[in-house]
C-alpha cells in the first residue's frame, strides 16, 4: 500500500477503446457522458497529499493514559511492577492500526507521557535565579526544559514504530511462511530486539543528542535477584527480556480479544492454545531468570576490606552560582572540618568539590597532600583541568596517602549535552538557550577520550563524573583498562531536592551488576551510597540540600572482567 504522504498527481484519466461498432451519434452521446463523470484537472503539476487519518480522541487518550501508567515504573515513584506488563498498550496501539501514520504518531503520544512521568525532575530546575530567570520564568524555563526532552526521547519511540510496523511479522517464537510464501519473523523475539538496537542504542546514541536516562532496565533497580544475569546479558539484556515479556501479553490479548483487522493479526498467535503456550514459556523464562539470580547474589563474593569516607559537602546551587558563591578558601575549609575525624581510608569528594583549575591552585594541592599524609588518607577529588591548548575538562584527581599528587587526571569523557558543552545546533538557538551551558569553565567542556585509573595504595580506582554511570560501554571500557573499584562523584545541586539523584543510584546498581564492582556513588547534596556487586545498597545518606555529613563505609575490589565488559561496546 503507497503511504498516503507520497507525491501524487490527480491526472490519472484512462482512455478506453472500444471495439464494438456503434452509430456515431451514440458513440458522441456516450463519451460526452463519461467525460462529464471525470473530475476537470486544473493542474497537471504534483500536489502533496497530507497524510489522512480520522483522528479518534479516544485511541489518543489512551495512548498517553497508558504511557503515564508506564512512567510510574520511574526509579523515585517506585512501581517496578508495571515495567513488565506496562507496555503491552504500546505494541497494541501499533498493530491494531491500518493507518501507518496513525500507528507512529500513537506511539510518540505512548513515548511523550512515558517521558514526561519518568522526567518529572526535570521541573526541580525551578528556581533559576542563579541563571538569571527569577520567579515565574525561571518555572516556565523549567517546564520547556522537561517537554524538550521528553520529546526528544518520544522520537525514538516513533522510530521504533516507523520500522516495526512494516515488518511481516507473526505472532510467535519461530519463523514461519504466511500466505503467498513469504516468510513471517516471529514477533515474540525480533520486537525485543529491535526495541533495544533502536531506543536503547540508536535513538540515544550521543551524536544524536541522545541521553539513555528512561530504559526500562532502570525500573528494576531494587529487584535485585532480576538483574544479576546483567553480569553476561547487561542491562540492555535486561530491557530486552522485560519487552518480551510485554510482546507476549499483547500478542496473548491480540489472539483472545482482537479485532480481526489485518494488522492486528502480526500480532496474535496462531490460536488460543499456542497463545496459552507463549505465556507459559515467558512465564517459565521470567522463573529461571529470578531462580538464577538469587543462586548468583550467595555466590558473588563480596569481600569489603576497604575503609571509604564518603564526604557530601551540600554546598548548594546558590553556594555556587550565586553572588553568594563560596571562594576557594571557603570550600577548603568546609571540607577540611568535615574531614576532622576521617583516618586511614579512601575519601571521595564530589564531582566540582574544588571548582578550579587544581594544577594551578599550589596552596589548595598542598593542603590536600598535607591531609593525606596527615590522616593516611587516599583521596578523590572533583575539579576542573586544561590541557596545553587551554581546552577545559571536568576532571577528577587522585591524592595518594604518601602525599603524592598523582600525574594521571580523569577528564569526563561522557558531556551532558547543553549542560556541558555546546551542541552545534544550539549555537544558532537564542541566547538564553545558550545560558544553560554555564559551566565553571565558562563555555563548556572538552570530552575525554579514553579510561584514565588513579592508581592510589588503596586500589585501582575507576572515576566516572555524574551521569557517565549511564554508560554501560563507558563503565566497562574502566573496567577492561584495570578499573578495581567504580567511583562516580556527582553534582546535582542544579536539580534541587528531587528523584534525580535516585535515578541515579539506578543506573549505579546496573553498572555495579555489570562489572561486579563496588560501586561508589557521592554527590554534593546527596544521595551517596555504597553499592556492592550484586547491585546491593549497602550504606546511604539521604539528599539534603543544605546538609554537610559524611558517609563511611566500606568496599572490595575485583580486577577481573566480566562477560559483559569483554563482550559490550
Amino acid at each position: 500500500m503507497t503511504p498516503s504522504f507520497f507525491w501524487m498527481t490527480e491526472d490519472k484519466i484512462t482512455a478506453t477503446k472500444n471495439t464494438n461498432a456503434k452509430p456515431k451519434a451514440k458513440q458522441k452521446k456516450t463519451k460526452a457522458a463519461a467525460q462529464a463523470k471525470q473530475p476537470v484537472a486544473k493542474s497537471r503539476l504534483p500536489q502533496l497529499a497530507l497524510p489522512q487519518f480520522n483522528f479518534s480522541p479516544r485511541q489518543w487518550l489512551i495512548a498517553l493514559a497508558c504511557g503515564a501508567i508506564a512512567g510510574l515504573a520511574a526509579p523515585g515513584l517506585e512501581q517496578w511492577y508495571l515495567a513488565w506488563f506496562g507496555f503491552a498498550p504500546l505494541f497494541l496501539l501499533i498493530y491494531a492500526n491500518n493507518s501507518y501514520f496513525k500507528q507512529i504518531m500513537l506511539a510518540g503520544a505512548f513515548g511523550l507521557a512515558y517521558n514526561l512521568v519518568y522526567l518529572h525532575w526535570y521541573l526541580n530546575l525551578a528556581p533559576l535565579d542563579w541563571l538569571g530567570f527569577s520567579g515565574i520564568f525561571g518555572h516556565l524555563l523549567a517546564i520547556l526544559a522537561w517537554l524538550s526532552v521528553s520529546i526528544h526521547q518520544a522520537l525514538a519511540f516513533i522510530l521504533f514504530a516507523a520500522l516495526v510496523s512494516r515488518l511481516p511479522l507473526s505472532g510467535s517464537f519461530t519463523a514461519k511462511r504466511g500466505p503467498k510464501k513469504v516468510w513471517l519473523i516471529p514477533a515474540l523475539v525480533v520486537l525485543p530486539i529491535a526495541w533495544v538496537l533502536i531506543v536503547n542504542r540508536l535513538g540515544n546514541m550521543p551524536d544524536l543528542m541522545g541521553v539513555p536516562w528512561t530504559m526500562l532496565e532502570y525500573t528494576q533497580y531494587k529487584q535485585p535477584a532480576a538483574l544479576q544475569s546483567a553480569s553476561v546479558i547487561g542491562g540492555i539484556g535486561i530491557c530486552a527480556l522485560i519487552i518480551a515479556t510485554n510482546v507476549t501479553i499483547a500478542s496473548f490479548i491480540a489472539t483472545f480479544f482482537g479485532g480481526g483487522t489485518k494488522q492486528f493479526k502480526r500480532l496474535a498467535a496462531e490460536n488460543k492454545e499456542t497463545a496459552f503456550y507463549h505465556c507459559l514459556g515467558m512465564a517459565l523464562v521470567l522463573v529461571a531468570v529470578y531462580c538464577l539470580g538469587y543462586q548468583q547474589e550467595g555466590q558473588v563474593k563480596t569481600n569489603a576490606t576497604v575503609d571509604t569516607t564518603l564526604v557530601q559537602g551540600g554546598i548548594n546551587i546558590d553556594m555556587q552560582k550565586t553572588e553568594r558563591r563560596y571562594t576557594i578558601e571557603d570550600l577548603v575549609d568546609n571540607y577540611d572540618k568535615l574531614l576532622t575525624n576521617s583516618h586511614d581510608s579512601l575519601v571521595i569528594l564530589p564531582e566540582g568539590a574544588l571548582p578550579t583549575y587544581l594544577r594551578e591552585q599550589p596552596g589548595v594541592i598542598s593542603w590536600l597532600k598535607s591531609k593525606a599524609t596527615e590522616k593516611h588518607l587516599d583521596i578523590v577529588v572533583g575539579s576542573m583541568d586544561r590541557s596545553e591548548a587551554n581546552r577545559p575538562y571536568n576532571a577528577a584527581y587522585g591524592i595518594a596517602s604518601s602525599g603524592i599528587a598523582l600525574p594521571e587526571v580523569y577528564h569526563k569523557r561522557f558531556l551532558v549535552p547543553i549542560g556541558e558543552y555546546t551542541p552545534l545546533l544550539v549555537n544558532y538557538l537564542p541566547e538564553w538557550v545558550k545560558r544553560w551551558t554555564n559551566t565553571p569553565a565558562g563555555g563548556g567542556f572538552a570530552a575525554g577520550k579514553e579510561p584514565v585509573l588513579l592508581d592510589l595504595s588503596r586500589g585501582k580506582i575507576a572515576p566516572l563524573i555524574c551521569f557517565e554511570s549511564i554508560s554501560p560501554e563507558v563503565t566497562a571500557a574502566s573496567c577492561r583498562a584495570g578499573g578495581q573499584l567504580l567511583v562516580n562523584i556527582s553534582d546535582l545541586a542544579w536539580f534541587h531536592k528531587s528523584d534525580c539523584g535516585q535515578q541515579m543510584l539506578a543506573f549505579a546498581v546496573l553498572r555495579a551488576i555489570e562489572n561486579r564492582r563496588y560501586f561508589i556513588f557521592a554527590a554534593n547534596t546527596g544521595p551517596s551510597a555504597i553499592i556492592d556487586p550484586t547491585g546491593k545498597i549497602t550504606h546511604y545518606l539521604p539528599q539534603g540540600e543544605k546538609s554537610k555529613s559524611i558517609l563511611n563505609g566500606k568496599v572490595g575490589l575485583n580486577w577481573q572482567p566480566t562477560a559483559f565488559a569483554l563482550w559490550y561496546r
